[in-house]
């Protein structure tokens, strides 16, 4: 008897984009640069897969096709098994209620002539859904669960601090129910204590909620706090995916290793594992060169 399994929130299969990069050779063809290149990667519910890598490496364009904000070259996007990766019209907007990005200016994706009320609700709008309980009451719910002064609701986006406005940001997302919310560099523009203040208010809503998270970053000392699997980007593809833990600890790719280098060490007993788990993976390859050199 087979077992049926429950498919991913979220799977991007073989994902590609590319983009015209003018033209070249004798016959003037046309050139491509490719973005994005072979990548897949899946979010189950309640879980947050951070996407890593430097900057250019194409985690926000994968975020993006994720997102259906920009059209694949080629490859699926599907979320709750259903393949949305030709969706349009009635059938996107749904998706649209489904998925919610947080970017990482939330002045620049703000609207600066609206109020916090109109900026909320427009998601709603967008999908043609009633506002429960009025625009007024929905706002000042959603702002006090974000962690802001439900009285400030007629206020625009330039009279909050940056924290703020990205609190304005998360609420917006949430006014639809997400199922997936991708968090591209979400807090990479904000002061180290508002940037812990942010993570610490998205895994409090992720466990009310339950939604998965895509979070798109190229800081690991955030990654680490709020990761529970990463998936490591270079040039357009993923060189390495697994647990957090087991990435910090132990990484196989030499890209991955890499960037580990770059984080401060502010945690004694992981660095002690780190290294404790370095010395065993040279101890084991010592001790098969020596078995391999005995046997030749």
């Amino acid at each position: 008897m087979s077992v049926m399994t429950q498919a991913p929130l979220f799977r991007g299969t073989n994902l590609v984009k590319e983009f015209p990069s003018g033209t070249g050779g004798i016959f003037g063809r046309s050139k491509t640069f490719r973005a994005v290149d072979d990548v897949s990667l899946e979010v189950s519910r309640g879980e947050t897969l951070a996407l890593v890598g430097e900057s250019g490496s194409g985690k926000s364009t994968t975020a993006r096709l994720a997102a259906r904000l920009m059209d694949v070259t080629s490859g699926t996007v599907e979320i709750d098994g259903v393949d949305v990766t030709k969706a349009s019209g009635k059938d996107l907007r749904g998706f649209r209620g489904t998925v919610q990005v947080i970017f990482q200016d939330p002045y620049s994706s703000l609207n600066p002539r609206h109020t916090v009320e109109r900026l909320v609700t427009a998601p709603l709008t967008y999908q043609q859904r009633k506002i429960p309980g009025g625009a007024r009451a929905f706002t000042r719910e959603l702002m006090e669960r974000v962690g802001l002064n439900p009285n400030h609701s007629e206020r625009y986006p330039a009279q909050f601090s940056g924290g703020q406005a990205q609190r304005i940001g998360i609420a917006r997302a949430l006014a639809v129910s997400p199922r997936l919310v991708i968090c591209d560099e979400a807090v990479s523009a904000l002061d180290v204590s508002v940037q812990a203040q942010v993570i610490n208010l998205l895994r409090d809503l992720q466990k009310d909620e339950g939604f998965g998270y895509l979070f798109i970053a190229h800081d690991l000392a955030v990654v680490r706090q709020i990761a529970t699997r990463m998936a490591v980007m270079s040039q357009g593809r993923i060189v390495e995916t697994g647990p957090r833990d087991s990435i910090f600890e132990a990484p196989q790719h030499e890209y991955t290793k890499t960037l580990l280098e770059a984080v401060p060490r502010i945690d004694p007993e992981w660095e002690r594992r780190r290294r404790l788990a370095q010395d065993l993976r040279v101890a084991t390859s010592a001790s098969t060169s020596t078995g391999t050199e005995k046997e030749g």
